[in-house]
Formats: C-alpha cells, sequence, structure tokens
C-alpha cells in the first residue's frame, strides 16, 4: 500500500504516549496518525466497554470513544462522522499497571482478545510496565549495541517511583533522537519480546505473540512480583512500515 494512503488511528492512554507518537512518526518521515487519548488507564476503557452491556463486537470504537466522558472535546472532534471502516489501522497503546489498585487480569485478556487486528476493530499494544520503558534501555543500544541484552526487571513494590527510575537508568526522554537511533531502540523492545517469547524478532508485533508475552508476563508477576520491561507499542512502527523500520534477527552466542 502507498504509505500516504494509509490512515492510522492511535488510542493512548495519555500525554506522554502522544509526544512520542509523534516523534517516532515524524523521525521515520511518516503521516502524523489521528491521535486520541482516552485520559484514563486500560482498565476504565473496560469499564466503558463493559457498560454497553453487549457483546464488544456489536461495538465501533470510534463510537465509544465519542461517547465517553473520559475523552477530550478536541479529540472527540477528530472522530466527527467516522467509523472505524474508515481507518486502514487501529491501535490502541496503554500500560500494564500491575499495582494498580483496578488492575485486572481478566479484563486485560478480554480486551486482548477482542482488539486482535488493527485492520479492523484495532489491536491493543501493552507496556511493561508502563509507556517510559521505552526510554529504559541501555545507551549502548542508541549505537546499535546491546541490541537485547540483558534485560531489565523491574519489581511491583517500585512502580510508584518507576519513571524516576528510567531518569536515572535509560535514555533521555526529552532529546530527540536520530532514526538509527530511534530503530535500535526499537529492535532492542523486539529482541527483548523474541526473548521472552522464543518467537522470531520479525514476528513479535503478531498476536499470538503479544498474548503469549502477556501470559509470561503475568505469570512472572504472580510468581515473584516482578517482571521484564519492555515497551511493546513501538513495534507498530515495522508492523505497519516494515520498509521504514526493518527489524533483524538477534544473533544467538
Amino acid at each position: 500500500m502507498n504509505l500516504s494512503a494509509r490512515q492510522v488511528l492511535v488510542v493512548s492512554e495519555g500525554h506522554t504516549e502522544v509526544r512520542l507518537l509523534k516523534r517516532l512518526f515524524e523521525e521515520f518521515n511518516l503521516l502524523l496518525p489521528d491521535i486520541v487519548s482516552l485520559n484514563a488507564n486500560l482498565y476504565k476503557l473496560y469499564l466503558e466497554y463493559e457498560s454497553y452491556e453487549c457483546d464488544y463486537s456489536d461495538l465501533d470504537i470510534t463510537a465509544v470513544l465519542r461517547s465517553c466522558s473520559q475523552v477530550g472535546t478536541k479529540d472527540k472532534e477528530k472522530l466527527r462522522g467516522k467509523s472505524a471502516t474508515d481507518f486502514t489501522d487501529i491501535f490502541l497503546v496503554f500500560d500494564l499497571d500491575p499495582h494498580t489498585p483496578d488492575f485486572n487480569e481478566e479484563a486485560l485478556r478480554k480486551l486482548l482478545s477482542h482488539f486482535n487486528d488493527s485492520s479492523d476493530v484495532g489491536k491493543l499494544y501493552i507496556n511493561y510496565p508502563m509507556v517510559e520503558s521505552f526510554y529504559h534501555v541501555p545507551h549502548a543500544v542508541l549505537d546499535g549495541n546491546i541490541r537485547t541484552f540483558p534485560p531489565i526487571r523491574f519489581t511491583l513494590s517500585e512502580l510508584t517511583a518507576y519513571k524516576k527510575r528510567v531518569n536515572l537508568e535509560g535514555i533521555k526522554q526529552s532529546r530527540r533522537y536520530t532514526q538509527d537511533e530511534y530503530k535500535n531502540v526499537i529492535q532492542r523492545h523486539a529482541g527483548i519480546v523474541s526473548l521472552i517469547t522464543e518467537a522470531s524478532v520479525r514476528s513479535t508485533h503478531e498476536l499470538k505473540v503479544q498474548v503469549g508475552l502477556f501470559e509470561i508476563q503475568q505469570a512472572d508477576i504472580k510468581s515473584s512480583r516482578e517482571a521484564i520491561v519492555v515497551n511493546t507499542f513501538c513495534l507498530l512502527i515495522p508492523e505497519i512500515y516494515p520498509s521504514k523500520c526493518h527489524l533483524e534477527e538477534i544473533q544467538k552466542d
């Protein structure tokens, strides 16, 4: 498909996702998507869908967002007169937030099961533990080194201060990076997903891999109250624009 023919809608949790999405799309010279912020976490989206008391497949996400009190007026205006069929791709990008009181494992499974196709109802990407994980990589990753190893782990007990940890250990959130540097960071996260799920790097955006990632991470959280830091929503770039952000398989030692 001609890149200019793509009409992409991204439903984000908040403003941090919006800023990062814009930076990525601009640096890769891509047409900016329509971005609508829910201004609430994934569990609020779940409650919104549940409030209709019907099968999720009967709902059009654009109509749900237009009627949602959490969505701002300007964002609702972006969806005026539109339906899901007006977009070639729809993505939802949200945080796992396993430390919050409203964390709901079964709700996540239901949402992952429904949002399973970016070209239809939409596709859900979950960040572990939150969107700032994109920047939580070793500095050497920017130069194309240590693309996958070693993985970084987080514990539930530290998550209220996780953003401070990212500022101390990760790359700068305020800095704009080159296209190659962003590619290296995305490659790193794809490599981590591959490491966790044993899937190929180039398949890490696939739904079955993302579902497998959730189940493995959730099992670790339940058993040890910790899991591996990995950002998944950045994979939407190589998913829909593989020629712009080509992923390489990691050579195993």
